[in-house]
């Protein structure tokens, strides 16, 4: 059907492209709904339902950045370097944390070093840049659930986050409900907005954004 719609459209891509997003199938959630059920269709053959995809590395920087207040959206122009070079028999490439404007652009424009991997990214499986990858893996590692955790770039911009919100708002369950806006586009339940209200008080709203980043809820698209 698809191969015939694409003939018949003068072989536009954008057409087929729009046919297939807009379609009932591809606008499915992951979630259980409709006739059958997960258990019947848990492989997905049947197309019961959407698959959870992960955001990729460079998406997930960028969101982060965008959800803190901080990502630059200017187009062109150099690159940026977030890393420290140091002229040696063998170049050293000491990569920094992304703290300050120049370096809160978009992954897009960040310099790769082929012989140096960043470690935040090769963590949450972006391609080894000396390698040819036609196709990327994606994992479900520990290490990922520690870096998006302790990693210093996610405890900085949950900090970023948490002075985004408390600048909008005074009120501290107005303040919450900003955060899942923010973060997982929708309001808490009430049970999260009691939970939340408990961590917040115990250990600040930044505690609080650096929980929602990393969430399967903000991590997947569902």
């Amino acid at each position: 059907f698809l191969a015939d719609e694409f003939m018949k459209s003068g072989w536009s891509m954008k057409h087929l492209h729009k046919l297939i997003v807009m379609s009932q199938t591809y606008r499915q959630a992951s979630v259980e709904h409709g006739a059958v059920s997960m258990e019947k269709d848990s492989s997905n053959r049947l197309l019961s339902h959407q698959n959870p995809r992960r955001l990729d590395a460079e998406t997930l920087h960028d969101t982060v950045l965008a959800v803190s207040g901080k990502l630059d959206l200017a187009a062109g122009g150099p690159g940026f370097r977030d890393f420290n070079y140091t002229e040696a028999y063998a170049p050293i490439y000491d990569y920094i944390t992304p703290d300050k404007p120049e370096l809160w652009r978009r992954s897009i424009y960040r310099f790769i070093v082929r012989t140096t991997p960043h470690q935040f990214m090769s963590t949450l499986d972006c391609p080894d840049p000396a390698n040819l990858t036609p196709a990327r893996v994606q994992t479900t590692t520990a290490l990922q659930a520690l870096t998006l955790t302790n990693n210093e770039f996610m405890l900085q911009q949950s900090r970023y986050l948490s002075e985004r919100i408390e600048g909008e708002i005074a009120e501290s369950s107005a303040r919450i409900t900003r955060a899942f806006e923010l973060c997982v586009q929708r309001k808490p339940t009430a049970s999260e907005q009691s939970a939340a209200l408990a961590l917040v008080k115990e250990h600040g709203m930044s505690a609080l954004c650096r929980m929602l980043l990393n969430a399967n809820e903000f991590v997947y698209v569902d």
